[in-house]
C-alpha cells in the first residue's frame, strides 16, 4: 500500500493505492496541526509507503510562525537583511511597507573575520569574538542559527569553523554557502535565514509525522517535484516552500503527451499555475519570493494568487467587489460548510447558482447548506443594491479576471501561444470555473483528470526521487567543453549519488545545468549544457529575450547536477463516480435565469461518448461545469476532454 497525500489550507487530500485498485479521500484540514488530520485519516490503515505535499513551511513564513534564530555575519553586514536591493515592488506607493526580515536586528551578531572574491583570507577570526559569539548564542536561547559570509561559495571555510563552534549546542546551524549555490549576498544570506527559523518547525512536525505513520517509510516532495527522504528535507526545509502545489504539476507532466500544458490548480485558499510539456523545462526558477523574502533554491515555477474556493468576496471603499486574497479557510470556511462562516465565498457563489447542489457532499464530512449561502451574498449584495444571484455571477468573474491574469503570467507573457495549448485543471473548486477561463484566455480545451480533486496527491505518488549538488564557477565560460567543467560536475554527481544509499547506480537519470549570464550582467539563466556551453547559452537567451549579443562574454555562474531515480510503476486505475442522470435547478445568466440542467456521474459517460453543455458532471471529488457551446468526451483514462 501506498498512499499520497496533499495537505491544504481547506482539505487534506489523500490517494490510497494497493492491490485492489486507487481510493481518495478528502477530509477537513487542521491548520493548527496538519499532521492530526492525516493521522486521524488513516488510523485504520498500514501503509509500506506515504508520500508528503505540505504546507507547513510556506504558512510558518507567510503567518510568520516561525522558530526564534540568530543571524551571524560580517560586523557592519548585520543590516543587510533590511537593506536588500534597490526594487520598488510598489513604484507608486508613497508610503510603502518594507518586508519586516525573518531575524530581528538584536538576533545578529558580527563578527570582523573576512574574506575577498575568490576566497582570499583578509581578516582571521578572533579567538574573543568567537567565545562571545558562543556565549550570545547560549544566553538569547536561540532555537537555530544561520550563518552568512562573503564570498563563501568560493571558500566556505569560515561559515563551517562557526558550525563547528557550535556543534556541541545541539541546534540547526545553517551555513549559507551549502544551503544555496548564489553568489548574490542578499538572496543567499535571506534563504538561509529562512532554512534556520523553519529548521526547528520542520523537524518537530515532520519527525511527529514519522512517528505517528510508523511503519511506514515516509517521504516529502520539495519544491523542485522530487519526493525525497523525510529526513533530508528536516535538514534542508527551506526546499518545501512549494512543496504543496508541486504535486499536481508532476501529474500533469507525468501523465500528458509531452504536448505544451498548462495546470491549473484551484484549491480553497489560492490557485496555482505552471507550465509543463514542451519547452517548459526552461521555466525552472530558483528564486521566488516568499512574504518578500528571496528563496533561492532550485524550483518548480509555479505562480499562485489568493483565488480559491474559500476566498472572501468583499466591497472596497470605491463601491468596487473584489475577491481575495483573505480566505474563510478550513475553519470556519465557506458559509455553505454549516461550521459558523459568515462570508460570502466563491464556494458559497456556486452554491447559490446551483453548480454545488444542495445534495453535494464535499470530502467526507462536508454537506451543503444553501441557505447560509444566500444569507452570506444576501448581506453583501444589499450594499450594491444587487441581486443574490447577480452578486454570485459578479463573485465568480472577478475571481476569474484573477486567475486569467496567472494564466498569462505564465503562457503569453513567456512566449506561449495559449492557442496550442491545453488547460489542466484539478483541485477541488477548478472545474467549476476552467471552461469559463479557457475561453477568456484563447485556450481551445480543457481536460479535468479523473480524481481531478485529489490530483495533486496522485501526483506524490508518481514522483521521482532526485537529489542535486550545485557549486558556484564564477568564471568565463569556453566555446567548447573542457576538462575542468567535466571534472567538477563529476564531484558534484559524487555528492548527489552518495544522499541515495541503496539506490543502483545503473537505474539513476543524471542531468547537468549550468547557470551563465553575459559578462556584467546581474542575472542569469539555468541551460543544461552539452559540447559547446557559450553558444548554448546565446541560443537559449536569443529564444527567451528574442536577441543575441554576440560580442559579450558569457560568464558561468554555477553548475549543478542532479541524479533521478524514476518514481515506480503506475499507482493503477482510478475508477470515478457513477451514477443515473438525473436533473439540477442551475442559474445560467439574468436573460434565462434557473433552468433544469442534466446531472451526470463522471464514471456513468461512455468511452468516446460526447456530451454538449449546458451540463453538470459530477466525480468523486469534483463538479465540473459544461456551460452551453462546450462539447465534452470521456477519454479511456477516465479523463474528461473538453473543446471549450
Amino acid at each position: 500500500m501506498r498512499i499520497g497525500i496533499d495537505s491544504g489550507g481547506t482539505f487534506t487530500d489523500i490517494v490510497i493505492s494497493d492491490g485492489n485498485g486507487v481510493r481518495l479521500k478528502k477530509v477537513p484540514s487542521t491548520p493548527d496541526d496538519p499532521a492530526r488530520a492525516i493521522l486521524q485519516a488513516l488510523k485504520d490503515l498500514t501503509a509500506n509507503e506515504v508520500v508528503h505535499g505540505t504546507t507547513v513551511a510556506t504558512n510558518a513564513l507567510l503567518e510568520r510562525k516561525h522558530a526564534r534564530a540568530g543571524f551571524v555575519t560580517h560586523s557592519g553586514f548585520e543590516d543587510l537583511l533590511q537593506l536588500g536591493r534597490q526594487n520598488r515592488p510598489q513604484l507608486h506607493d508613497l508610503e510603502p511597507v518594507a518586508t519586516t526580515p525573518l531575524i530581528a536586528p538584536e538576533d545578529r551578531f558580527g563578527l570582523g573575520l573576512r574574506r575577498g572574491p575568490g576566497g582570499v583570507s583578509i581578516a582571521e577570526a578572533d579567538l574573543d569574538e568567537l567565545s562571545q559569539l558562543r556565549r550570545w548564542v547560549l544566553e538569547n536561547e536561540l532555537e537555530a542559527v544561520a550563518v552568512g559570509f562573503l564570498h563563501s561559495t568560493e571558500d566556505g571555510s569560515d561559515e563551517d569553523l562557526i558550525r563547528q563552534l557550535l556543534e556541541d549546542l545541539e541546534l540547526p546551524v545553517i551555513l549559507s554557502h551549502q544551503v544555496a549555490a548564489e553568489p548574490r549576498e542578499w538572496e543567499r544570506f535571506s534563504t538561509a535565514t529562512a532554512a534556520a527559523v523553519l529548521a526547528p518547525v520542520m523537524q518537530g512536525y515532520l519527525q511527529n509525522l514519522a512517528q505517528g505513520l510508523s511503519p511506514a517509510q515516509l517521504r516529502v516532495m520539495d519544491s523542485a517535484g522530487s519526493a525525497r527522504p523525510w529526513s533530508a528535507l528536516a535538514s534542508e526545509p527551506v526546499k518545501t516552500v512549494l512543496s504543496g502545489p508541486a504535486g499536481g504539476v508532476v501529474a500533469a507532466q507525468q501523465s500528458g503527451d509531452g504536448s505544451v500544458a498548462i495546470t491549473f490548480d484551484m484549491g480553497g485558499t489560492s490557485t496555482d499555475v505552471s507550465l509543463v510539456g514542451g519547452d517548459s523545462r526552461h521555466f525552472r526558477q530558483r528564486n521566488t519570493l516568499v512574504d518578500g523574502v528571496p528563496i533561492a533554491v532550485p524550483m518548480i515555477d509555479i505562480h499562485t494568487v489568493g483565488a480559491g474556493g474559500g476566498s472572501i468576496s468583499w466591497i472596497d471603499a470605491g463601491g468596487a467587489l473584489r475577491v481575495g486574497p483573505h480566505s474563510a479557510g478550513a475553519d470556519p470556511g465557506p458559509a455553505a460548510y454549516g461550521r459558523g462562516g459568515v462570508d460570502a465565498t466563491v464556494t458559497d457563489a456556486h452554491v447559490v447558482l446551483g453548480r454545488l447542489p444542495q445534495d453535494a457532499r464535499l470530502g467526507e464530512e462536508t454537506t451543503i447548506d444553501v441557505e447560509a449561502s444566500r444569507q452570506a451574498l444576501l448581506r453583501l449584495a444589499r450594499q450594491l443594491d444587487w441581486s443574490v444571484e447577480k452578486m454570485a455571477l459578479g463573485i465568480i468573474e472577478v475571481s476569474n479576471h484573477e486567475m486569467e491574469r496567472a494564466l498569462r503570467k505564465v503562457s503569453s507573457e513567456r512566449g506561449q501561444d495559449p492557442g496550442e495549448a491545453t488547460l489542466v485543471c484539478f483541485g477541488g473548486a477548478g472545474a467549476l470555473h476552467a471552461v469559463e477561463l479557457a475561453r477568456s484566455c484563447g485556450i481551445p480545451r480543457v481536460r479535468i483528470p479523473a480524481g481531478a480533486g485529489c490530483f495533486s496527491a496522485w501526483g506524490l505518488l508518481q514522483s521521482p526521487w532526485t537529489e542535486s549538488a550545485e557549486a558556484v564557477l564564477l568564471k568565463r565560460l569556453p566555446e567548447e567543453r573542457d576538462d575542468e567543467l567535466d571534472a567538477l560536475a563529476q564531484q558534484l554527481e559524487e555528492q548527489a549519488v552518495s544522499r541515495m544509499p541503496g539506490v543502483a547506480r545503473a537505474d539513476l537519470i543524471i542531468d547537468r545545468y549550468l547557470r551563465a549570464r553575459h559578462q556584467g550582467q546581474s542575472h542569469d539563466l539555468e541551460i543544461e549544457w552539452g559540447d559547446h556551453p557559450a553558444e548554448e547559452f546565446r541560443q537559449r537567451y536569443e529564444e527567451q529575450f528574442g536577441y543575441r549579443m554576440a560580442d559579450r562574454e558569457i560568464e558561468g555562474v554555477a553548475l549543478r547536477v542532479s541524479v533521478t531515480a524514476p518514481a515506480g510503476d503506475s499507482c493503477g486505475t482510478m475508477e470515478e463516480k457513477r451514477m443515473e442522470a438525473v436533473e439540477s435547478r442551475v442559474y445560467l445568466n439574468s436573460r434565462e435565469g434557473f433552468q433544469q440542467i442534466p446531472r451526470i456521474g463522471q464514471g456513468s459517460l461512455a468511452k468516446g461518448e460526447r456530451r454538449n453543455g449546458p451540463l453538470l458532471i459530477e466525480g468523486w471529488t469534483t463538479f465540473s461545469w459544461i456551460p452551453a457551446g462546450a462539447v465534452v468526451e470521456v477519454r479511456e483514462s477516465g479523463d474528461l476532454w473538453i473543446e471549450v
